[in-house]
C-alpha cells in the first residue's frame, strides 16, 4: 500500500513490498517526471517495523500535560463546551 507524506512542501511516496522475485515495476507520478528523483531499497524486517511504530504511536503520559493549554482558554466560552456540537451543526445545516 503506497503512503503519502509532505515533507517541506515535497510529496514523498513511500512503500513497503515483500518482494516474492528480483523485478519490482514502480510507477513515477507525472509532476515528478523531467526531475531527479531518489529511489532507496532497503531491508526491512518485522521487528524494526514494530519497533518503529511503536516509537512515533507512543502515548504521552496524559498527567504531564494537564493546563497545557489553559493559557489559550477563552472564560466565557466555558458553558458552551458542553453544547459546542449541537450547537455547529445546527449552525452549519439550517
Amino acid at each position: 500500500m503506497l503512503k503519502y507524506t509532505k515533507v517541506k512542501g515535497k510529496i514523498m511516496i513511500r512503500e513497503i513490498i515483500k518482494p516474492t522475485n528480483n523485478n519490482f515495476t514502480i510507477t513515477i507520478p507525472n509532476e515528478y517526471i523531467n526531475q531527479e528523483i531518489e529511489f532507496i531499497l532497503f531491508p526491512l524486517n518485522s521487528n524494526e517495523i514494530r519497533e518503529t511504530t511503536y516509537k512515533s504511536n507512543k502515548k504521552q503520559d496524559i498527567s504531564t500535560l494537564g493546563g497545557s493549554l489553559n493559557k489559550y482558554a477563552n472564560p466565557s466560552k466555558i458553558e458552551l463546551e458542553d453544547k459546542a456540537w449541537d450547537l455547529h451543526i445546527m449552525d452549519k445545516y439550517q
